[in-house]
This record gives C-alpha cells, structure tokens and sequence, in this order.
C-alpha cells in the first residue's frame, strides 16, 4: 500500500470520467458531494438482471457517465472517493508474473479529492497474511508505471504498509 499525490487534477479527471482508460475496473464504492453527498454502492442487485451475473460489482464503464453528470458543472465538488477493483482476471495474470508463489490476492486503487487535492492509494489485499512485502512493493511499482504510460504524475506521500 502506497500514497500518492496526483499533481494534475484536472488532466486526471478528464482521463478518469471522460475515456475509456479506467472502464474494465470494478467499481466497490463512489462518494461525490457537490450541492448534496451522491453515495453509489457498486454492488450488483442481481434480481434486477433477466440472466445470472457472474459478477458481484459493477464496472466504472457502466457508472461513468452518471458521475460525471454529477460532477460537471461550473463548480468543482467539495470531495469525491472512488474505490476501484482491478479485475479477478488481471489479478491473477499479474499475480502469476509477478511471483511463483500461489496468492490470491485483490487489488485497488483508492482516489480521493478533498481540500483542492487528489490523492491515489494503491492497495494490494492478500486474502492470506503473507511474510514476504515483495508483492506489495512491486504493485505498487506497477501502479507508478501504469499512470506514467497514461502521462499523470504520482508523487509519493509516504503512506507504506510496513510502517
């Protein structure tokens, strides 16, 4: 687990609600607070469905559009917190790349805006306690990597799970 500073809010925000980057994630939780707190649980109600989901979240794909209709406007919202699950897939693909151990394993990025400022949380859960932090550190790393291929910068804040 490590915190991180989004230098370029509004760069992000733009990538995050208005491409496709980000649609394959599992969406846990969003918060937004503009004129009123807006809470959406990311939860599937599966009796809604005519067919049985294989899935208990649902994609930021599916949701996306709906808060950015919350957050667009002349004003900036007071705060906002997406909790965002990497796919069970990707999970384990990684997962296998990155270790030969047998972990399972979720992972997340936590954003948060507040006070004028976006903070990123990369979250590596194992569902086991595990001795070993190396996979901790090297998701962390990836998680670096990948906003550096989509050109946002992340300055660390000193959050670390060991200490």
């Amino acid at each position: 687990m490590e915190a991180f500073e989004i230098l370029d809010v509004k760069e992000f925000t733009k990538k995050l609600f208005m491409t496709d980057l980000f649609d394959k994630f599992s969406v846990i939780e969003a918060e937004f607070t503009t004129f009123v707190k807006f809470n959406i649980n990311g939860k599937l109600n599966k009796a809604y469905f005519d067919e049985a989901q294989n899935r208990s979240f649902c994609n930021w794909s599916e949701i996306r559009h709906i808060c950015f209709e919350i957050i667009k406007g002349k004003r900036t919202p007071t705060t906002f917190k997406l909790v965002l699950k990497f796919s069970e897939e990707f999970g384990k693909r990684w997962i296998s790349e990155n270790t030969a151990k047998n972990i399972d394993a979720d992972m997340y990025l936590n954003i948060r805006y507040a006070d004028k400022k976006l903070g990123l949380i990369s979250s590596f859960s194992p569902k086991t306690f595990l001795l070993e932090r190396d996979i901790l550190h090297a998701f962390d790393t990836y998680v670096k990597d990948m906003f550096k291929k989509i050109n946002i910068t992340l300055v660390e804040s000193g959050l670390d799970n060991e200490g």
